[in-house]
C-alpha cells in the first residue's frame, strides 16, 4: 500500500506531481517497492521456509508477531530514508501513518487477530480522504475506487474465512483513522503554520 500511496500522491495534483524530478520519483518508487513490499515478503518467505510459520498467509494470530515487527522495521527504515532525502515531508508523514498502523496491528494482534489487508486499504482510503478534506486535493475519483477495493478485499477475506466481520471492519477503521489522523497533522504543519 505505501507504493500505491506514493504513486497516487505523484498523480493527485499536489505539488509532488511537478516538484520532484522523474529520476527521483523512480528512486522513491524503488525505495517503496523494496522496503515495503520485497523485504517484508522475503522475510515472511524465509520464516515459512525455516518452518517458523505454517503459512505465508499468516493465518495463525500467534505467528504474526515477528513478521509484523520486522515489517514495521522495514517501514521505519523507509521512513528514515525519506525524511533524509530532499523531498517534501508529505511523503514521510504519510508513511509514518502506515508505521503507526502496523504498530497498532502488532499490539492488537497480541490479544486479537485483525485484518492487515483491511488496515492497508483502510489506510490508503484514510490518507486520500484526509488529503481531499484537509489539503483540498481533488481525490473525488479515488475515494469510490478505494471503497470498492476495500469491499472486494473484505469480502474475499470473509469468503476465505481468514477473518470475522469484526476483524475486517476494525482493520479498515484502524487503517483509515491512522492515516486520516496523519493527514490532519500534515494539514497543521503545512497549512496552519
Amino acid at each position: 500500500m505505501p507504493l500505491y500511496a506514493t504513486w497516487l500522491l505523484f498523480h493527485a495534483g499536489s505539488h509532488l506531481s511537478y516538484s520532484i524530478p522523474d529520476s527521483l520519483k523512480l528512486f522513491l518508487y524503488a525505495l517503496m517497492f523494496v522496503m515495503t513490499a520485497v523485504l517484508p515478503a522475503s522475510i515472511i518467505w524465509f520464516l515459512w521456509q525455516r518452518g517458523w510459520i505454517e503459512s505465508p498467509e499468516l493465518n495463525e494470530r500467534n505467528e504474526r508477531h515477528i513478521p509484523f515487527l520486522l515489517t514495521l522495521t522495514c517501514y521505519g527504515g523507509a521512513l528514515w530514508i525519506l525524511l533524509n532525502l530532499p523531498v517534501s515531508r508529505l511523503l514521510g508523514l504519510s508513511l509514518l501513518g502506515a508505521c503507526i498502523a502496523v504498530l497498532l496491528a502488532l499490539l492488537i494482534n497480541l490479544r486479537w487477530k485483525i485484518s492487515i489487508h483491511m488496515i492497508g486499504i483502510g489506510g490508503l482510503a484514510g490518507l486520500f480522504y484526509g488529503f481531499g478534506y484537509w489539503l483540498r486535493l481533488d481525490v473525488a475519483g479515488m475515494i469510490p475506487a478505494m471503497c470498492l477495493a476495500a469491499g472486494i478485499t473484505g469480502t474475499a477475506r470473509l469468503i476465505r474465512k481468514a477473518h470475522t466481520p469484526a476483524q475486517v471492519y476494525v482493520g479498515f477503521l484502524l487503517g483509515f483513522l491512522a492515516e486520516f489522523g496523519f493527514s490532519w497533522l500534515i494539514w497543521i504543519q503545512y497549512i496552519r503554520t
